[in-house]
């Protein structure tokens, strides 16, 4: 085949995005930029890629991640040289902790500009460190290993650091260079899995199921294991079934119960584990054996400082052997249960105007299968473990690889893209603010709700033992803030609504999750002192 290559694009560049194409790859994120021009131009007239625009290269990423995590394969993330690939950083960490595939591409300078103090120029090979399970510079017609390792177990992010000389922009009409002969694609090799599951007889069993996506054969199995009295429990972005809402942050306050509810085994499915309480439990409380189940986790990862055992299998494996065995729960864990339940139910017959109370009315509102829920960090995430109301129906999602603030809007924009169910995100002020670029493209659809839970500052700074008594606590940790959602809301062509009391509130939600032709933001003004008041009171109702 007779080959041309444009001056405009660098030899083999036209060729690698095609193989990316070939091995399934069909989305990319592309941050503007000059250097990477030639990049964006490949993607674009290729024709078969899907490309967002994001000027923000930090949402532009997390934007990417929140694609990836719904379809399940690697997304592009593409920006110029420079500062810009740094930007990238948070969302690539997310990524790597939550095993989510993205191949990031990352122009740059040639080679001899590297240290010259030439415009726009750092030190881009290895960008991302440990962060990435794969890091590679481009050279032309090389076989490609991008997928593959993307895709390996565990999935994660991969980069491409591609130095590029000018001319960046081709000339007038000139088309891309002709492709190669395709490159050989090396298939990802699944690892050898385990197959002993058993379980010592007559042993104590605690189940943990830590963040994962909804899967229904699963739950089935976590159902009937929890029906038989073994207690399953997990927070609500592990995405269990109702028969496993076991409310565990609150039955695990009372310091006095915690002996009794030591199991001499342990497994742990799925991945990260918002529950402090658990994790240190465990620590003291250590079970004689401890398994966590993966089929190829990266290291040893050991959050419960008790691991014995690290069973390589797929989850639906290891639970289909559980539930053919016979198996002996901590009974005391499920004693537990119905104290605590009437306890929560006493407790939000009185609708205080509190951001507890507000989370659980909403819960009970928003729960559909219709719907999907993406929450933010901080105290968001613990809220909606701690309310009687939880999430049954809808699937739940949050960055919690590293459990940052930034980027959890732009994710869930980037997943509306591929749902025609509500996207609701909830949020506080200062994630909100700190990620309002999320709403910076032309990518926020009708489906999209966002709720802000507006305090006036970080409000979990005010429940944290030892933070909360610090002088310095008002100016540099809460961060009190006066600004709102209603500008941002008007330039991004958002309707916007806002409640300050149960009237208001109830009015709203009203028509808030109606279809329309534009996404809605509804904020909830609520006074920070309260909240922790009432937060304070509701935990010591459990600890008695």
């Amino acid at each position: 085949m007779r080959l041309f290559f444009a001056m405009a694009y660098p030899e083999g560049l036209v060729d690698l995005i095609d193989n990316l194409h070939q091995q399934g790859v069909n989305e990319a994120v592309i941050c503007p930029g000059s250097r990477n021009a030639p990049i964006m131009l490949a993607m674009v007239r290729h024709g078969g890629f899907r490309c967002y625009s994001i000027s923000d290269e930090r949402s532009a990423g997390f934007f990417g991640l929140g694609r990836a995590l719904k379809t399940k394969r690697p997304v592009i993330i593409c920006c110029t040289s420079g500062s810009a690939g740094l930007n990238f950083a948070p969302a690539v960490v997310e990524a790597f902790f939550q095993e989510i595939p993205l191949i990031v591409l990352t122009a740059d300078r040639p080679a001899e500009w590297i240290g010259q103090w030439d415009g726009q120029t750092i030190y881009q090979e290895n960008l991302f460190g440990k962060h990435v399970k794969h890091a590679e510079s481009f050279k032309p017609f090389q076989p490609n290993q991008l997928v593959e390792k993307a895709m390996a177990f565990p999935q994660g992010p991969v980069h491409m650091n591609v130095p590029i000389a000018e001319p960046f922009y081709p000339t007038n009409g000139e088309a891309l260079p002709q492709i190669r002969e395709p490159q050989a694609i090396e298939a990802h090799k699944t690892p050898e899995l385990d197959t002993d599951f058993q379980v010592k007889q007559g042993a104590s069993l605690l189940i943990t199921v830590g963040q994962r996506p909804f899967h229904q054969a699963e739950n089935d199995f976590f159902a009937q294991l929890a029906l038989n009295g073994i207690p399953v429990i997990g927070d609500a972005t592990a995405n269990l079934p109702a028969e496993c809402q076991l409310h565990h942050d609150l039955i695990w306050a009372n310091e006095v119960n915690l002996p009794s509810f030591q199991p001499e085994f342990h497994i742990h499915f799925g991945k990260s584990f918002v529950s402090k309480r658990i994790k240190q439990f465990l620590r003291t409380y250590k079970p004689t054996a401890s398994w966590l189940v993966h089929p190829n986790p990266i290291g040893k990862p050991d959050p419960f400082q008790c691991l014995t055992r690290v069973v390589r299998a797929e989850t639906i494996s290891v639970l289909t052997s559980l539930c053919q065995q016979t198996l002996r729960g901590v009974s005391a864990v499920n004693s537990a249960k119905n104290r605590l339940e009437a306890i929560q139910e006493a407790y939000f017959k009185k609708e205080s105007w509190s951001e507890l109370a507000i989370y659980n009315h909403l819960i009970g509102t928003m729960d559909s299968p219709n719907s999907e829920v993406h929450v933010a960090n901080s105290l968001a995430i613990r809220y909606i473990n701690w309310t009687e109301n939880t999430f049954t129906q809808s699937e739940v999602f949050s960055n919690r690889g590293t459990s940052g603030i930034d980027g959890c809007l732009s994710t869930a924009i980037g997943a509306s893209q591929q749902t025609n169910k509500l996207v609701i995100s909830l949020i506080g002020d200062v994630a909100f603010q700190y990620d309002r670029n999320a709403l910076w493209n032309a990518y926020v659809g009708a489906n999209v709700r966002i709720i802000i839970f507006n305090n006036s500052g970080g409000g979990i700074f005010g429940i944290l033992d030892g933070a909360k008594d610090l002088p310095e606590l008002d100016e540099f940790m809460v961060t009190k803030q006066v600004f709102r959602a209603k500008n941002t809301a008007l330039d991004a062509g958002i309707d916007y609504f806002e409640a300050y009391d149960w009237n208001e509130l109830h009015q709203q939600m009203q028509h808030f999750g109606e279809p329309s032709d534009r996404a809605k933001i509804l904020e909830i003004f609520t006074d920070s002192a309260v909240n922790t008041q009432e937060l304070q009171a509701y935990m010591r109702l459990f600890k008695q």
